[in-house]
């Protein structure tokens, strides 16, 4: 009997030196075939790739509680895995230092290329998202000459596909001199073509060719990227990828990310996602840096902004971004933070709240830039009945409640409160020395996740319409003075968040459920300073 045909019990009824031999040779036998796996996975790692999934082993949480403080430690990971298979036109991945960007980018960009995957993705994968038209015409874009040839085309030689090589070499199949990777088909006809650029080159020289895809390995000049956008005009979509480490801060990349329309997805990936990261290394890095943001954004892969992110990594998209479901009066009412302006488009939040004081963002309305209050009131109703709200109070900014002169004595609030589709229970916001912060502090409250029942209290239904507030919540920076270290401003960056901003008002008042039938109360039946 071969001894790697036994059972335990088999080994245990030999005599002691049978079971010995028959151990040797167990051992010999697994020893091969681990050698065997080994040389399988370093002959076509693409195949073998497994993506990281969010998961953090104890070792590396525990390395990270070292470094950053407890408020600044994500409630939920992004991973390489969400990453690969989003299904977003656009996709961003903030990386820490080995949190492993350009493995994603590249085992992102060959499934575009061949419409093949790697073995962990079979069943995860949106096959919808395969390419149906061959070849491909990629480009990747690095930072200069020697981060190319360091770091990118390193890992790109790495985790290539041997099978679509000609010859099975790398070095048959790209041009040092063009700095193209060509890939083929089994019939040696060409399958799709991936040509290295740097951000350093003249922004001529990335026209020419119509691209299928565009990969940027850290963050490239604006004008670059505009100029890679015009390679796209004859392909079925516009499909971009940046993988990188935010050295540069809150950038033009941000407001990228931050278009309301949809199609842009933004994760961050840390290091300690990579179970194989070297702690050793990782320590030494971050050892010599003496700065705490950007201690954050080497281990995170987070924006640094100097004046501080209002709520950091204290919003998940995992955890706080939920998928939509229909509403009935009987079990939510919907109460709305009101921001109007004339000068910019009117934005409303609409929060619904259930028994249990579970908040849930259900939408943000957002008006053309110069509707009046008439066209706003009957938009509004109308979302309210196509929605099917129960609407509770709606609480506006205290700003639109002035009267403007040289318009013929406008005032938003009062017209938004009065007429046709006039809006019921329309309060005003308070202003107060600490009024942001603690409209901000109350939001932050409601953002943590509470130990009993691993839930937050106020979640965002995940629709394009609010896909700007959902930006919000990760880019929106604290204020300050010139002199910070004397005084601290009670103030936030705001200026371009208004779906933030009407959040906030919503905030202002206490959001309570209320039996279907009860009635809400108008202004002039409370207490105006109802709300802290």
């Amino acid at each position: 009997m071969n001894p790697s045909d036994m059972s335990v019990e088999d080994i245990l009824a030999l005599e002691p030196d049978k079971q010995q031999e028959a151990l040797c040779t167990i051992k010999k036998w697994i020893s091969n075939l681990e050698d065997e796996e080994i040389v399988r996975k370093a002959t076509n790692p693409f195949k073998y790739f497994i993506p990281s999934d969010g998961n953090i082993p104890p070792q590396n949480l525990e390395f990270l509680m070292r470094h950053l403080k407890e408020e600044d430690i994500p409630q939920s990971f992004d991973s390489q895995l969400d990453a690969l298979i989003c299904p977003d036109d656009i996709i961003g991945v903030m990386g820490g230092n080995q949190g492993g960007k350009t493995a994603w980018l590249a085992i992102r960009l060959y499934i575009q290329a061949t419409g093949q995957l790697p073995d962990a993705l079979y069943g995860k994968f949106p096959t919808d998202l395969l390419p149906k038209n061959f070849p491909q015409r990629l480009r990747v874009v690095g930072v200069d000459s020697r981060q190319l040839q360091n770091a990118v085309l390193r890992e790109f030689r790495l985790w290539c596909p041997r099978q679509f090589l000609k010859n099975g070499k790398w070095e048959s199949s790209y041009s040092a001199e063009k700095k193209i990777l060509t890939l083929y088909r089994n019939d040696n006809r060409e399958f799709a073509s991936l040509e290295f650029m740097t951000n350093q080159q003249d922004v001529d020289s990335f026209q020419g060719i119509q691209l299928t895809g565009v990969g940027y390995d850290e963050e490239p000049m604006e004008k670059i990227r505009k100029e890679n956008l015009m390679r796209f005009v004859t392909s079925d979509r516009v499909f971009e990828l940046y993988a990188f480490t935010p050295t540069h801060g809150l950038s033009w990349s941000t407001e990228l990310f931050f278009k309301d329309e949809g199609g842009a997805k933004l994760y961050k990936i840390a290091s300690v996602t990579n179970k194989k990261a070297n702690l050793k290394t990782l320590e030494k890095l971050i050892e010599q840096e003496t700065d705490y943001n950007k201690k954050r954004m080497r281990l995170l892969g987070d924006y640094v902004s100097l004046s501080g992110l209002v709520y950091a990594n204290l919003f998940s998209e995992k955890i706080h971004v939920r998928k939509p479901f229909e509403l009935n009066k009987e079990d939510f009412i919907v109460y709305r933070g009101l921001d109007p302006h004339m000068t910019k488009p009117t934005v409303a939040v609409e929060i619904a709240v259930d028994r249990e004081g579970f908040k849930y963002v259900v939408g943000t309305y957002k008006s053309n830039h110069g509707d009046d209050t008439e066209i706003i009131k009957e938009q509004l109703a109308k979302r309210a009945l196509e929605r099917n709200y129960r609407l509770g109070w709606t609480n506006c900014d205290k700003s639109a409640d002035s009267t403007i002169r040289i318009i013929g004595d406008y005032n938003a609030y009062v017209l938004l409160g009065r007429g046709r589709n006039a809006i019921p229970a329309l309060f005003k916001s308070e202003k107060f020395v600490g009024s942001i912060a603690a409209g901000v502090d109350l939001i932050r409250q409601n953002l943590k996740v509470d130990d009993k029942i691993n839930l937050p209290k106020l979640v965002i239904f995940d629709i394009p319409e609010n896909r700007e507030l959902i930006h919000s919540m990760k880019t929106l920076e604290r204020d300050t003075f010139a002199n910070e270290d004397i005084k601290v401003k009670d103030e936030i960056k705001e200026g371009k968040h208004d779906a933030h901003a009407a959040m906030r008002y919503a905030h202002q008042r206490v959001m309570n459920w209320m039996p279907f039938n009860q009635i809400i109360p108008e202004p002039d039946e409370v207490d105006e300073n109802i709300g802290y």
